[in-house]
């Protein structure tokens, strides 16, 4: 099992291990906890429906709002959120899972302040976690986790253990869904999953690549009129992101259009599904961190 990193040699006016804001220090110079960051995890039920490039641009928008943002590429076989951040990553989970490095020698930080931990692309071995790895995770993630305001995961894409093990450790889950009928369909069944094998009743939407409102709220009104009538499961409409061909020239050339294209339809769209974001990170902090929710599953034996 990898050792967790010790925290013991932090004293008064030390900076933090990622390099932010000073650790607080209580009333008789003992290290006082931060609240921890509240974890959005965005997962689809298939892959090419825009959960990186959402990602990337969400963690745009946030850092922008001068929140501490970390992004985790939880997409551990085929990972590329780095390319959208621009940074060229030294280790990745892949070196981690390996024992070879801690945590925070993994952690990058973009030119924008955006901190990545970056998974792997093209390793096998990792797209399945043995126990042990991910209660190594778990503990030192929660001793990075309060010195952020919000963490974004991006999960792989379908019902794999490694998604399932990433989207349940969220406090927030947000399904991607596109016009296609597969995204609906698979989201559906990954719904279903995470609603009878991981006991979780509460998934927020985001329509991406719609033509508009009304296209938004028909996928919408679809998939959560089957999730109501057959598992129970009562869906909340988080927003949509228009099909704006700036997006797609932003995506193609591998940067953010919060960046490449400030003023076009996608970008303001993600600055206001951003802004949501962090209204509702204020609301959902006292729910738990990072450890309680990994540690739950692991304690269930679902993990």
């Amino acid at each position: 099992m990898l050792e967790p990193l010790s925290m013991a040699g932090k004293t008064a006016g030390s900076t933090s291990r990622l390099g932010l804001a000073p650790v607080r220090r209580g009333r008789a110079g003992s290290a006082a906890r931060l609240s921890p960051a509240p974890v959005f995890a965005i997962t689809s039920g298939k892959g090419g429906v825009g959960k990186t490039n959402i990602v990337a641009n969400l963690a745009t928008a946030i850092t922008k709002m001068k929140k501490r943002v970390m992004a985790i590429d939880a997409n551990l076989g085929l990972a590329n959120l780095d390319l959208f951040l621009g940074v060229q990553p030294t280790f990745t989970l892949a070196d981690f899972f390996a024992g070879a490095v801690s945590l925070d020698k993994v952690i990058v930080t973009n030119r924008e302040g955006i901190l990545l931990l970056p998974g792997a692309s093209g390793v096998q071995e990792i797209t399945a976690l043995r126990h042990e790895q991910k209660a190594a995770l778990l503990t030192e993630l929660d001793v990075m986790t309060d010195e952020l305001d919000i963490v974004l995961i991006d999960t792989g894409s379908g019902i794999s253990d490694v998604v399932t093990y990433f989207t349940t450790a969220a406090q927030e889950i947000v399904v991607v869904v596109n016009p296609e009928p597969a995204s609906i369909t698979d989201a559906y069944a990954l719904i279903k999953v995470l609603a009878s094998g991981y006991d979780q009743k509460r998934f927020l939407i985001l329509a991406n690549a719609v033509s508009g409102a009304a296209e938004a709220h028909r996928l919408f009104a679809t998939l959560s009129e089957a999730a109501l009538r057959f598992l129970n499961v009562s869906l909340d409409f988080l927003d949509w992101i228009p099909r704006d061909p700036q997006l797609l020239r932003a995506v193609a050339q591998a940067q953010t259009v919060v960046n490449a294209a400030a003023a076009s339809p996608s970008a303001q769209a993600f600055v206001a599904v951003a802004e949501q974001f962090v209204r509702r990170a204020k609301s959902i902090k006292a729910k738990g961190n990072v450890q309680f929710f990994f540690r739950r599953m692991l304690e269930g034996g679902k993990a």
